[in-house]
């Protein structure tokens, strides 16, 4: 088979480089080169050059694909836990605001974990060593994350079970740390009731509306790779245990662009709350962030018709509570800033909403996320370990050229 030479000229052509790159390319082994009888031109492997093009035009893609990706892009990494689809969020294929109008949040984890109520015995507990009753003392007056992120440590320092490698293993310790987290949310003794249920008697929810709490903790289960999970999730890739997988998504939730941004919705309200003028007051507020309107709880990139999670909850709002003056006012807030940023309210906004509807301690908005969100992490925690590879993403370096 004849192999066809192309001169240099023609190679930087086909391959959009200057000279001084081309010979960059031969000094690295990339193109192959030879000398031209009585010329001090070379020339080169044109299957080279066709082979680098394609290569380099791989490169441009995946870079493009890379800038795009960690930003509301396209996927980063398999899973069969969530799909969000045409405004729709399901669960392993069940539809979670189906779900969210009749199952707990514990129903949900054996359908996310894909086990049944085993791990859920009344006995499966963390058990209370003096390094966490002392953790807990000193947990007592601080935020709840705060809390969670000193008891767990002190919970996973004797729990000898959570180190072994085993799916039955990792399925019971799940268990124990959600029993673990619930307990330092409402600061109750550790209990193996429904988590819902722990929260209305630490709430005093009444009992015709501790449904509005199961289904807020089930709509928060999971949300694919969210910030918070993509970081529990490489975490988990890495061997880690449990324990260390939901420490790292606690670490993130908190943050005001994810989990955080209820407490903003809380403020904005407590603001509002004697407002004159709705309409006026959320103008004023656009005004004053001209770059980026601070009417929190507002739009979401993948729900661009809405947040079926934030319409379940008000749908559920309005089924328990019609005459609440409380669910007037937020309704009236919605309305005002759907007006001013044509966007709808987002599952932040609906589980503040619920917080003041219901006279709920502050900040059980996000108790309510990252409990039902905790279920997510070690579904995703028992994925990545069934996959058992490392997620190590490369960087696209923008920083100055080392020194020659």
């Amino acid at each position: 088979m004849s192999t066809e030479w192309i001169g240099s000229a023609e190679a930087a052509r086909r391959l959009g480089v200057s000279a001084a790159t081309l010979y960059a390319y031969v000094s690295r082994g990339l193109l192959r080169s030879e000398g031209t009888t009585g010329r001090r031109e070379r020339r080169y492997r044109a299957d080279d050059v066709a082979r680098l093009k394609r290569q380099r035009a791989v490169g441009r893609k995946a870079e493009s694909i890379a800038a795009s990706t960690l930003d509301f892009g396209i996927p980063v990494l398999e899973s069969s836990l969530t799909l969000i689809e045409n405004g729709h969020l399901y669960y392993r294929g069940h539809d979670a605001t189906r779900l969210a109008r009749n199952s707990s949040i514990e129903q949900v984890a054996q359908l996310l974990w894909e086990c049944d109520d085993r791990p859920f015995e009344a006995t499966n507990l963390p058990a209370m060593s003096a390094a966490l009753r002392a953790a807990w003392s000193a947990a007592a007056a601080l935020s709840t994350i705060d809390r969670c992120l000193i008891l767990l440590p002190a919970a996973a320092r004797w729990d000898h079970p959570s180190w072994v490698e085993d799916r039955d293993a990792m399925l019971e310790t799940g268990v124990r740390i959600l029993r673990l987290l619930s307990a330092a949310v409402t600061m109750e003794p550790v209990s193996a009731l429904p988590i819902h249920e722990q929260l209305a008697a630490a709430w005093q929810v009444p009992a015709d509306q501790k449904s509005l709490l199961r289904a807020a903790l089930v709509l928060s289960a999971d949300h694919e790779f969210n910030a918070s999970t993509f970081a529990a999730r490489v975490v988990a890739s890495t061997g880690a245990h449990l324990y260390s997988v939901v420490i790292a998504g606690l670490a993130a939730i908190g943050g005001p662009r994810h989990g955080g941004v209820t407490r903003h919705v809380a403020q904005m309200l407590d603001e509002l709350a004697h407002a004159d003028d709705i309409d006026s007051e959320l103008a004023q507020r656009a005004r004053n962030h001209a770059h980026a309107p601070d009417v929190p709880g507002f739009g979401h990139p993948l729900y661009p018709d809405g947040d079926a999670r934030a319409t379940m909850l008000f749908g559920l709002l309005q089924e328990t509570r019609p005459n609440a003056t409380e669910l007037a006012f937020v309704e009236r807030v919605a309305a005002a800033a759907e007006r001013l940023t044509n966007t709808a309210p987002n599952i932040d906004f609906a589980t503040a909403a619920l917080e003041r509807v219901l006279g709920l301690p502050r900040d059980s908005a996000l108790a309510l996320f990252l409990l039902g969100r905790t279920v997510g992490w070690i579904a995703h925690a028992l994925e990545q370990a069934a996959g058992g590879t490392l997620i190590r993403p490369r960087a696209r370096y923008v920083g100055p050229r080392p020194a020659a």
